[in-house]
C-alpha cells in the first residue's frame, strides 16, 4: 500500500504514485492515464464520506463534431466526474436546451441538482469549484497566465485553420455532411443523411460563416502554412513533454484537444495531414482521448505490474517554469492573435460607446484588418473574445505588485504582451450570456 492513510486503495504501490485529498475524499491515480503523463484520478471513500451523494451523474449534452463539446469530455474523464452523454435530437434541443439555455447550442451540462451550465469555459470553471481535485488550473502566476493565453488561442484562433480545412476541402464533403446529418436527419437512412443539408438553415449558416474568420483566396495559403508550422512547433514540444506545461494537463490542454480532435484530427483531410506530418500531435490527441500508447507494465516475479512514474515526470513543471519548447507557439500567439485582440478592444469599446442602448452585443460588429505571414486581409470583429480576454486582464490585476512585475518581465520578449495584460477594458466590460456577451452590470464589472 502507498504511504497515505487510505481506507481502501485500488492499486498497491508502485501504482499509487500521486495522492490528493479533500476533507472527505482520497484521490488515487488510475490507468489508463498514469503511464502516459498523469491525467486521471478516481476517488476512494473514507469512512463517513457520504460517497453515495458524490456518485450523482451529470448530463453532458454534446456532439462529436463540436470542438467545444470535445473540450469538455476529456476533462470529465480526467476528473472522474460521473456523466451521461446526451447527443441532442431536435426534440432535445426544442424541449430542453432552448427553453433552459435560450439558444440551440452545445456543450451544456445539467448538474445532479438540475442546474444548467452552458459554454465550455464556464463549464470547466463551474466544475473546478465542485470537483477541485485534481486541479487543472495552475497554482502559480506565469503558468496560469500561459494556460489562459493558450486556452484563448485554441478557442478563438485555431478556429481559422479548423474552419478552413472543414469547409474548403471537397474531398471530405460527404464525411462532414454525414456527421451533421446524424443529428439533423436522424430519422432517415445513413446515405440520405448526407444529402441536401443545405436546406437546413443551421448547416448553411455554419458552412457560410468561415469567410468571417478571414478565410479567402488571398489568405488560404498563409492559413495552411501557419497551421503546418504550428503542428511542427507543437510536435517539437511534445517530443519533450506530454502536456503543455509539463507532465499533467492544464485547462489549455483540454482547449487544444477540443479544436484539434473535433475538426483537425477527425476530419479526413486535416487528419491525414496531422498523422503524416505531426504524428506526435496525433498521438497527443489519442492520449487525451484515453488511449494508452506506450508499454504500461513491467514484469516483477513473473507478473505484469503497473509501471511507476519517476517523481521528476509528475505534475506541472516546478518553480512556475514555462517550457522553453513552448516559445515558438507563444510567439505565434503574440504575432498573429494578440494584435487582433488589441484592436478588438478598441472596436468593441467604440461600438458600446456609440450604441448605449444596445445591451446584448452582436457576435460580429463589422470587419477589421489582420495579418498572417505576408498577407493582410479582413475578418469579423468578434465580441465574445472580449470576455475571454477579460479573464486574463482580471487575473493579472488580481496579482500582487511583485507578481505583476514578474509577469511583466516574462512578457518583455513578446511584442504586445504587456499591452495585452494591462489593456484597459473599462469601456467594454461584458458578461457572458450563451454564445453571446452583454454589457456588464456596474456591480459585476470588477473582480
Amino acid at each position: 500500500m502507498c504511504g497515505s492513510k487510505l481506507s481502501a486503495c485500488y492499486y498497491p504501490s508502485p501504482t499509487c504514485q500521486a495522492i490528493r485529498s479533500s476533507p472527505d475524499l482520497i484521490y488515487v491515480l488510475l490507468p489508463p492515464y498514469c503511464p502516459e503523463g498523469w491525467s486521471s484520478y478516481t476517488y476512494v471513500p473514507t469512512p463517513g464520506s457520504g460517497m453515495a451523494s458524490r456518485k450523482k451523474v451529470y448530463q453532458f449534452f454534446a456532439q462529436e463534431i463540436s470542438p467545444y463539446s470535445m473540450k469538455i469530455r476529456p476533462y470529465l474523464r480526467y476528473k472522474n466526474i460521473p456523466y451521461e452523454t446526451v447527443i441532442p435530437s431536435f426534440q432535445v434541443h426544442r424541449e430542453i436546451i432552448i427553453p433552459r439555455v435560450g439558444l440551440s447550442v452545445v456543450p451544456v451540462i445539467i448538474t445532479p441538482e438540475d442546474k444548467v451550465v452552458q459554454d465550455s469555459t464556464a463549464i470547466i470553471e463551474y466544475l473546478e469549484q465542485e470537483h477541485p481535485y485534481p486541479p487543472v488550473v495552475p497554482p502559480t502566476p506565469k503558468q496560469t497566465l500561459v494556460s489562459l493565453l493558450l486556452e484563448l488561442f485554441a478557442d478563438e484562433w485555431l478556429t481559422i485553420p479548423a474552419m478552413h480545412y472543414r469547409w474548403s476541402k471537397p474531398e471530405h464533403k460527404k464525411y462532414i455532411a454525414l456527421n451533421f446529418g446524424f443529428v439533423m436527419k436522424e430519422h432517415t437512412s445513413p446515405l440520405e443523411q448526407m444529402e441536401n443539408l443545405e436546406d437546413f438553415k443551421f448547416y448553411s449558416s455554419i458552412k457560410n460563416s468561415f469567410p468571417f474568420q478571414g478565410i479567402n483566396e488571398n489568405t488560404i495559403g498563409e492559413v495552411e502554412r501557419s497551421y503546418q508550422e504550428f503542428l511542427e512547433d507543437f510536435q517539437q514540444h511534445l517530443n519533450k513533454y506530454p502536456y503543455l506545461l509539463g507532465y499533467q494537463p492544464c485547462v489549455a490542454d483540454f482547449a487544444f484537444f477540443g479544436l484539434l480532435y473535433a475538426m483537425l484530427y477527425r476530419d479526413p483531410v486535416p487528419g491525414y495531414l496531422m498523422k503524416c506530418q505531426a504524428p506526435l500531435v496525433a498521438s497527443y490527441i489519442e492520449r487525451m482521448n484515453g488511449a494508452v500508447l506506450s508499454p504500461s507494465h513491467d514484469v516483477i516475479d513473473g507478473k505484469a505490474v503497473k509501471k511507476s512514474v519517476p517523481p521528476d515526470k509528475q505534475g506541472l513543471l516546478p518553480g512556475d517554469e514555462i517550457p522553453e519548447t513552448l516559445q515558438p507557439i507563444l510567439h505565434r500567439v503574440f504575432r498573429e492573435q494578440v494584435p487582433v485582440l488589441l484592436d478588438t478592444v478598441k472596436r468593441v469599446s467604440q461600438y458600446m460607446k456609440d450604441n448605449p442602448d444596445v445591451d446584448v452585443l452582436p457576435r460580429i460588429i463589422g470587419l477589421h484588418d489582420f495579418r498572417l505571414g505576408d498577407v493582410t486581409s479582413q475578418r469579423g470583429v468578434y465580441t465574445y473574445p472580449i470576455w475571454m480576454l477579460q479573464r486574463i486582464t482580471d487575473y493579472y490585476h488580481s496579482l500582487s505588485p511583485g507578481q505583476q512585475r514578474m509577469i511583466d518581465r516574462f512578457l518583455e520578449e513578446y511584442p504586445g504582451g504587456q499591452e495585452l495584460v494591462q489593456a484597459d477594458l473599462t469601456g467594454c466590460r461584458v458578461e457572458r450570456m450563451d454564445v453571446r456577451v452583454r454589457r456588464a452590470e456596474p456591480a459585476k464589472s470588477k473582480l
